[in-house]
């Protein structure tokens, strides 16, 4: 048995990222520069906790954080050369971690100052959002292949698997003074013609993801531009942001803290999946930080992936826009500890049911109660979830009357 265990283990939190359930972090780029703080990281993934991590390749300001070599860029003066590119992927691969590239898209300071390719406002400006940072023009056809230049050269660098993130118009500041130009068609239209274009480039050598509001799990945001339905067609993976925090109180409202937030994630997963062709992941971000948190502890990003995880989500990323997942470690190690313990004891069910066919055909003949029982328990389907560990003392939501159905518990 303890060998059993140990295989699970090894093959468990040490394989392709992309076979098992992703689990992950974000790394901004000042972090990534850092190779202190991503040693520690690559001992975390040493042990099991994480598979994965996100890093900003364009950033939320439009910098690029890499030695990128587009002329515009250079022109712009948005490269910065935060990452070590060759050092993040060879260490990244030793250590078992799959590397996401974030490029951030229509909010971008440097691009929307340039030429004419950022939204301005009435008054013919550039317009700025409440942080003071300009956009740019979804419906600029310059601003969509400088996307796609971006994306090309990032893959060349080896990067396998991109997330688009602020791929939506913009929602913060005085948005009714925005005035658009070569507006053609509704919102959604550039940001699906530059996923198309995205496609069409790379058909299935990289995996294609998109970052989008919680909500639009749940509503087509066509002021933003998202419509997950139409999305799909293009991308591989949708990254939906439901933190508790950016919910308004009464959406999903309970008992308690802990069971809001494993339900806004647990609905959301099954909501989003309901909509999405298989093929489509579903990998939510989790909150890693304390915002509009009543207790921001181990159980607060706890609840939010054991609901992800129980609705069948493809793994989760842990979002600090700072990088600090004190907090979160000691929620991924009970996770981890979870996961094992899951399928440990599925692997141990299938060796059973294995036996017991392995002697169905035999005639034999019992001679005790007791080995009846124990014949029955060989050949019992069991079904399990992916998660069970569920904290006790907090009791979970019966809506209408109806049990919803949880994580079934495992033997240890």
């Amino acid at each position: 048995m303890n060998l059993c265990v140990i295989l699970v283990l090894c093959g468990l939190f040490h394989a392709d990222p992309d076979t098992v359930v992703i689990r992950g972090i974000y790394i901004n780029p000042y972090q990534a520069a850092k190779k202190s703080y991503l040693e520690q990281v690559f001992l975390k993934a040493d042990s099991g906790l994480i598979n994965t991590i996100i890093v900003d390749f364009k950033s939320d300001y439009g910098f690029l954080a890499y030695p990128s070599k587009i002329e515009l860029a250079e022109e712009m003066g948005a490269i910065k050369r935060y990452i070590d590119v060759d050092y993040l992927l060879e260490n990244a691969a030793l250590h078992g971690l799959k590397v996401i590239a974030r490029i951030v898209c229509f909010r971008d300071d440097y691009l929307g100052h340039y030429d004419d390719y950022g939204i301005q406002d009435d008054s013919g400006e550039v317009w700025l959002d409440k942080n003071g940072l300009a956009w740019t023009n979804p419906y600029k056809k310059e601003v969509r292949e400088y996307l796609l230049d971006v994306t090309k050269e990032i893959t060349e660098l080896g990067i396998k698997s991109v997330a688009f993130d602020y791929i939506r118009f913009p929602t913060d500041g005085a948005i009714e003074r925005i005035k658009l130009s070569d507006v053609t068609g509704p919102r959604s239209a550039p940001i699906l013609e530059f996923l198309k274009a995205v496609k069409e480039e790379f058909q299935s050598e990289i995996e294609i993801g998109v970052c989008v509001f919680g909500f639009a799990v749940w509503h087509a945001l066509k002021t933003e531009g998202q419509i997950i339905e139409k999305m799909a067609e293009y991308v591989d993976v949708l990254y939906p942001m439901l933190y508790p925090s950016h919910f308004g109180w009464s959406f999903k409202r309970e008992m308690n803290e802990y069971w809001r937030n494993y339900w806004i994630y647990f609905d959301s997963v099954e909501e989003a999946k309901r909509k999405l062709p298989d093929r489509v992941k579903v990998i939510p971000f989790v909150q890693g930080f304390d915002l509009r948190a009543e207790s921001f502890d181990s159980d607060y990003v706890s609840a939010q992936i054991y609901g992800a995880l129980a609705a069948d989500a493809d793994g989760f990323l842990i979002w600090h826009a700072g990088g600090d997942y004190s907090i979160s470690w000691t929620s991924l190690l009970s996770v981890r500890s979870s996961i094992l313990r899951q399928f440990a004891q599925i692997d141990l069910n299938n060796r059973m049911k294995e036996e017991g066919r392995r002697y169905q055909d035999i005639a034999l003949h019992p001679v005790s109660a007791l080995w009846k029982t124990q014949k029955k328990n060989l050949t019992t389907d069991r079904i399990h979830s992916r998660i069970d560990n569920l904290p006790s003392g907090k009791s979970p939501r019966t809506s209408t009357g109806i049990h919803r159905s949880f994580l079934d518990p495992v033997l240890p």
